[in-house]
């Protein structure tokens, strides 16, 4: 195909190289968390979506969502202006069934349910975002049932320092700043990035008028280092700090309302890999190759109102996994290796004795393998398994199945079929909030069995693809039951099963000085005959950058977020409510001139038309804002 990809390991990822005509040749390296051992797109059976630096740059955008709400199959919820908790759902999915990686470390919030906020995931340092749908389990185990984010840092191949510099300012009272320096010598390389945001934000509450702010403090880096021909070794390091004020729950409206509530929290994740790929007498690499990777994450939040303590939750999740690969030709590899996962939750009240004090653990023992069989050089076959062996749970088993049938050298067509696992949360299990929340110790894991079919293909100035997905999820956890019993709300395993179904079409290219893409999707998402909550059935989104010269380049990007529906939980003793969202448009534009090599600027103009919008019922969302940024590059 005109389309090429190589994956490379790295930690338990694959590097992925690609070549699209309508791309004008030019050649990017990617990640992607699909499997073990080098593979050819063409024999991936998936969907697979790529942002990359440079075009992160031309968006000027500061958060990640801005830039997610152009992948097809994402619907975004977001409780408020920046900062405030943002959940993201592939096809349907519930918000912590996507695995989200950063430089091939799990960041999923064990403390939290075992989702993402992506409020805390800013671009300033990121030089990648790659989104594999579909079931990963097999691969990633527990909560990967919708798919894999991987998010990549600032880092660099050259043998002479890089570095680089950014300010940046606008209303609202926001500002921020980065800084990253990396170089890659013969056998030594290091990286090192950080940036730290600030804004007074908005009114989180529909009512009043406080302001309701959010910092952020973020560094990482990384330290590579070849020993020898045959052995190498990585290591990754990351801590994030934040502070987010919120309003709280006013149970006489059954709304939020200004409040002085904050939460802050610490993110913490470290890892260390060690690759053995020995060569034979010929000096031709072995057969025989194996990676022993261990990975370490925390997070920490700390709630306060009015400045007094109230509650904490932690949660820690220690990962060790020991990959042997047998690579009999370049299309025909097997893994296979022995994983074993410990994760720890924390919970703490207001007191010694305050019923929501406690420790828990879970520990799981996994069998996991993956592998390539190419048919020949049109057909492939592709498939993997786990299987999980937990101290609380029963055991499971996780699968997918893949193959790709290549047409012409433009053109191919994939099918892939696969179980996923996801086991409760914590929070579920044991979760505890005084007079709103008891948690449910007899919950059992959600499994999730997927169908996806799809054609993808290039012309001479464009590729598109096409994306078909049907998905049963048995099991679902509902969070938020009313338990008459205890008087409090409770999670529970619905008797019914969630279907969801739909198809995906997306398509990029390259006009004269335009390049474009574009993205709609179609969702079809009920459980036990109702429409899943906080979906919109339609989604899409277009952007364009134009580059006038070497100087001045436009951005514009409009995303579509059809009508989804919600719940409202009015004062007692009335029922709750569905209730509709509406549909709306976001628009946003950025500006980029280039001084010179080393410094340029952009203007950054976010929902210009000021659109007046909610993700989640009750809370505002961002208003129109401007961001004035300078960059300086030293190389």
């Amino acid at each position: 195909m005109k389309t090429k990809l190589a994956l490379l390991s790295a930690a338990v990822l694959s590097s992925l190289t690609i070549t699209t005509h309508a791309q004008q040749n030019e050649m990017e390296t990617i990640t992607v968390a699909g499997a073990h051992s080098p593979i050819s797109v063409g024999q991936i059976a998936g969907s697979v979506t790529v942002i990359d630096e440079a075009r992160i740059k031309a968006s000027g955008a500061i958060a990640i969502t801005d830039l997610l709400r152009t992948v097809a199959g994402v619907n975004i919820g977001q409780t408020g202006p920046s900062g405030s908790l943002t959940e993201l759902r592939f096809r349907g999915s519930e918000s912590n069934h996507i695995m989200v990686l950063v430089d091939g470390i799990a960041i999923n919030d064990v403390g939290q349910g075992g989702l993402t906020d992506f409020s805390h995931l800013l671009l300033a340092n990121i030089a990648r975002i790659e989104i594999l749908r579909g079931p990963q389990s097999a691969i990633w185990g527990s909560t990967a049932i919708a798919g894999i984010i991987n998010i990549i840092t600032k880092r660099s191949s050259a043998k002479t320092m890089q570095a680089g510099v950014a300010i940046y300012g606008g209303n609202l009272s926001t500002y921020g700043a980065s800084a990253n320096a990396s170089r890659q010598a013969d056998n030594l390389g290091f990286r090192i990035n950080a940036s730290t945001h600030k804004t007074k934000g908005e009114n989180i509450s529909r009512d009043g008028n406080e302001r309701d702010a959010y910092s952020n403090t973020d560094i990482s880096g990384g330290l590579d280092y070849q020993i020898s021909d045959a052995n190498s070794l990585n290591f990754t390091a990351r801590l994030l700090n934040f502070s987010a004020d919120a309003d709280g729950y006013n149970f006489a409206t059954g709304l939020v309302s200004d409040s002085n509530d904050v939460a802050k929290g610490e993110q913490l994740s470290l890892g260390a890999n060690w690759r053995f790929s020995p060569s034979d007498n010929n000096n031709e690499k072995s057969i025989y190759s194996q990676l022993l990777s261990l990975q370490y994450s925390r997070q920490t939040t700390d709630n306060f109102s009015d400045r007094i303590f109230g509650r904490s939750s932690q949660g820690e999740k220690l990962r060790l996994l020991w990959s042997n690969r047998f690579q009999f030709t370049r299309n025909k590899w097997i893994n296979i290796g022995l994983e074993s996962t410990t994760e720890d939750f924390k919970q703490r009240g207001a007191s010694a004795d305050d019923q929501a004090n406690q420790n828990q653990t879970n520990d799981t023992h996994s069998f996991v393998t993956d592998g390539l069989y190419a048919v020949s050089d049109n057909i492939s076959l592709s498939a993997s398994y786990r299987y999980d062996n937990n101290d609380d749970f029963d055991n499971a088993s996780s699968y997918r199945f893949g193959a790709t049938y290549a047409l012409n050298t433009n053109w191919r067509v994939f099918l892939s079929q696969g179980k996923a696992v996801k086991n409760p949360t914590f929070v579920e299990r044991f979760g505890f909030f005084p007079n709103s929340f008891l948690g449910n110790a007899d919950l059992t894991p959600e499994e999730q069995k997927s169908t996806e079919a799809g054609i993808e293909g290039s012309f001479d100035s464009a590729s598109i693809q096409l994306s078909w997905f049907d998905a049963t999820l048995d099991n679902e956890i509902l969070g938020f039951v009313f338990d008459p019993e205890s008087g409090q709300f409770t999670a529970q395993n619905a008797t019914q099963e969630s279907e969801r179904q739909g198809f995906e079409i997306s398509a990029q290219g390259k006009v004269a000085k335009f390049s474009w893409q574009a993205q709609y999707s179609y969702l079809d998402a009920s459980e036990g005959g109702s429409v899943e909550l906080r979906r919109s059935r339609h989604v899409g989104s277009a952007s364009t950058t134009y580059t006038f010269n070497a100087q001045h380049q436009w951005y514009l990007q409009a995303d579509y977020s059809g009508t989804k529906f919600d719940r409202f939980f009015p004062p007692f003793p009335q029922p709750s409510q569905v209730v509709t969202l509406k549909s709306h448009w976001l628009v946003s534009a950025n500006y980029v001139y280039t001084y010179s090599e080393a410094l340029s600027m952009n203007l950054r103009l976010s929902n210009l038309t000021d659109e007046d919008y909610e993700d989640v019922f009750g809370y505002n969302t961002q208003g129109a804002s401007a961001l004035l940024s300078v960059q300086y590059v030293l190389r």
